[in-house]
């Protein structure tokens, strides 16, 4: 087997129960019923949008330590985050202590960056699309999976919201097992980088960054950073493909944060006694997004002659079923447009990871990535 599909496969799998979180379907039900008894107005105003805040703001902090921390501590630090989420849910009460739980899960989602890094630390260029698909689709996978059983669990009552929260913890603990077990990347890209590679005057003749005077580093380092922002976005090419991978992700990140709020007030303001079928949405869209997902990654295309004109397909069949979501009163209407929309992100999300990957130096993932 060759040395990248054993590396994907070891991420995969911290992927897949990353994702197996099958309290998410129903999160909005779980903080509107009892115990915790929110409205949808405090869940929607006063709690989730924490969460995107301080994302942003840890975002900024991650993607400076993640090449120092060589990718899986920061790996290890999300699992943990995802432990701390699911049991603040479970144990705490009041809508403060819900904010807290939200500025957690935000450092949960800035640590993602590590995990669709890592694995360009530890293969070659030319299996980057192959590589980014595989990620991409163990996270699929494991929403899929945890679609599935929160779908049973609620038709048949085989346990409650808490034993789906329970549930999703023991995946998490299971993904801080396994992120434990990965395989360490050799070393920083930034502070232990070979300077044989870089432009340097007759007297700068250490081998790497170790070997630089440590009243030094630190101005190397933040040298470093500056030309590998630099080269990165003054790259046209990067430059498209990042400010779509940045626009389209904040959309879909406020869409999946928000929707199971839009179904919810959908089904009351209906009158409608319908079977929530938040779980069945959440298979059914991963499904096939993990299906687009692979197939995007074998595919190949001129994406330096086709990439505009398909990203802005893409982009307006993703406004116009947005508006459709937001202006229906059929909450089927709400789920097929959802899943319409998810399939058409993860499918260009994808060519976006794979594409900016190729165009910036290796080194420089973890900081093109966060910003």
């Amino acid at each position: 087997m060759e040395s990248y599909i054993k590396m994907s496969i070891l991420l995969c799998i911290y992927g897949v129960f990353k994702e197996f979180r099958p309290s998410e379907p129903y999160l909005v039900p779980i903080m509107t019923e009892p115990p915790l008894n929110f409205t949808a107005e405090q869940v929607s105003q006063e709690i989730f949008p924490v969460s995107a805040y301080s994302s942003l703001i840890f975002l900024i902090l991650v993607f400076l330590i993640t090449d120092f921390l060589r990718y899986k501590i920061v790996i290890i630090l999300q699992a943990i985050c995802a432990i701390a989420t699911y049991l603040m849910i479970i144990f705490c009460r009041g809508v403060f202590l819900m904010q807290v739980m939200q500025v957690v899960y935000g450092l949960y989602m800035a640590s993602e960056v590590a995990y669709f890094t890592y694995i360009y630390a530890k293969v070659d260029k030319e299996h980057y699309q192959e590589v980014t698909s595989f990620t991409r689709s163990a996270t699929l996978i494991g929403r899929c999976l945890s679609g599935v059983a929160s779908q049973l669990a609620v038709n048949y009552d085989l346990t409650s919201y808490e034993g789906l929260l329970w549930i999703t913890v023991g995946s998490e603990i299971l993904a801080l097992i396994w992120a434990l077990l990965l395989p360490s990347v050799d070393q920083s890209m930034y502070f232990h980088r070979n300077l044989s590679l870089e432009p340097k005057s007759t007297n700068e003749n250490e081998s790497n960054t170790q070997n630089v005077p440590n009243d030094n580093k630190c101005s190397l380092v933040a040298k470093f950073l500056w030309t590998d922002f630099k080269t990165a976005f003054t790259n046209v090419y990067v430059v498209k493909w990042a400010l779509w991978w940045a626009l389209a992700t904040c959309g879909y990140y406020m869409v999946t944060s928000y929707v199971q709020v839009l179904w919810k007030v959908i089904i009351v303001d209906s009158g409608s006694d319908t079977v929530q079928y938040n779980g069945a949405v959440e298979t059914i869209y991963t499904i096939l997004g993990a299906l687009a997902s692979m197939t995007m990654g074998r595919v190949k295309l001129n994406w330096n002659f086709l990439g505009e004109t398909i990203l802005g397909v893409c982009s307006l069949l993703m406004t116009f079923l947005l508006l459709t979501m937001s202006m229906t009163l059929n909450v089927f209407v709400a789920y097929v447009t959802f899943i319409a929309l998810t399939i058409i992100f993860q499918t260009m999300i994808t060519v976006a990871y794979s594409e900016v990957a190729k165009h910036v130096n290796r080194d420089s993932y973890g900081l093109v990535f966060g910003v």
